[in-house]
Order: C-alpha cells, then sequence, then structure tokens
C-alpha cells in the first residue's frame, strides 16, 4: 500500500499473547483480517464515521478550523458547511485497506498522502511552513475498537 497508514502494535503483552494465540488458531487469518478492514476501512466504517463526527480514536474532537481558514472558507463558498477534513471528501474517500497474509494495512491513499499526514500528525505547512496545522487523528484504535476486533476474531475461532 502507498499513501499514508500507521502500524499499530498492542503494548500489554497479556494482550498481544492472547490475540497471538488466537490468530495461530485459524487456519487462513486473511478472512478475519479483511472483515477488521471492512469495519474500518469501508464507506460507513469506523474510519468514516470518525469524519462525520470529528473526533479522533479516543473520542478527542478535533481541532476547530482556525478563524482565518473560516474567514477564507466563508469568502470562497459562501454558506458552506465548515466542516473539518471533509470540505471536498478526498481524505475521507481515500481510506482503504490490504491485506497481505498475515498483516492488515488501513491507511490513507497516495493521491492525498501529503495531506493525510499533516492532519493525522500536524505541523507546519504552507508558503514558508507558516501555517501551524494542529494534529487530528483519524487513523488508531480505541478501547471499544479493540473490543470490536476481539469479537470478530471470537466468531472466527
Amino acid at each position: 500500500m502507498t499513501g499514508t497508514s500507521m502500524e499499530f502494535s498492542f503494548n500489554d503483552k497479556a494482550l498481544r499473547a492472547d490475540l497471538r494465540e488466537r490468530l495461530s488458531k485459524l487456519e487462513n487469518p486473511e478472512p478475519f483480517l479483511k472483515s477488521i478492514g471492512e469495519e474500518f476501512a469501508s464507506a460507513g466504517g469506523v474510519i468514516n464515521q470518525r469524519f462525520k463526527y470529528e473526533r479522533g480514536p479516543d473520542g478527542t474532537p478535533w481541532a476547530p478550523l482556525s478563524e482565518s481558514q473560516r474567514r477564507r472558507r466563508q469568502k470562497r463558498y459562501g454558506n458552506a458547511p465548515m466542516t473539518i477534513l471533509r470540505m471536498r471528501g478526498y481524505l475521507a474517500g481515500s481510506i482503504n485497506y490490504q491485506v497481505g497474509g498475515s498483516s492488515l494495512t488501513i491507511g490513507a491513499g497516495k493521491e492525498v498522502e501529503d495531506y493525510a499526514a499533516i492532519h493525522q500528525f500536524g505541523g507546519k505547512a504552507g508558503r514558508g511552513l507558516k501555517a501551524v496545522i494542529p494534529a487530528r487523528p483519524y487513523l488508531g484504535f480505541s478501547d471499544g475498537d479493540l473490543d470490536s476486533i476481539e469479537e470478530h476474531l471470537m466468531q472466527q475461532l
């Protein structure tokens, strides 16, 4: 997969051991991994809901648009909604997943690579790197997401 993606690992050794043991019982992990990919990266999936409700994986609301950004949008688009990261829908529309063997990658497409990264992690952007973009994470797993993944895995066993 090209573009922006993140790799997550579980820091809890007991959880990792438990998941590893359960995954080892699957003859073919690909159907399980595809079901997780669909749940998170499909058009109506978990990540799409984060864009809709403008919240990160942990439920924290994204930083609001700056006043200067609001003025620019008002001038350019009139009374268009002041949505965050959804003005044209390119980023949300590029979210995809790829399964390869026992690996699942979820991320944004190559066509929005720079835009995806700056909004996930935050940083300086624009002419002369004068604009400071706050992090507005959309990739990642909440505790509830991990519970859902565990439920999927239990259904596969």
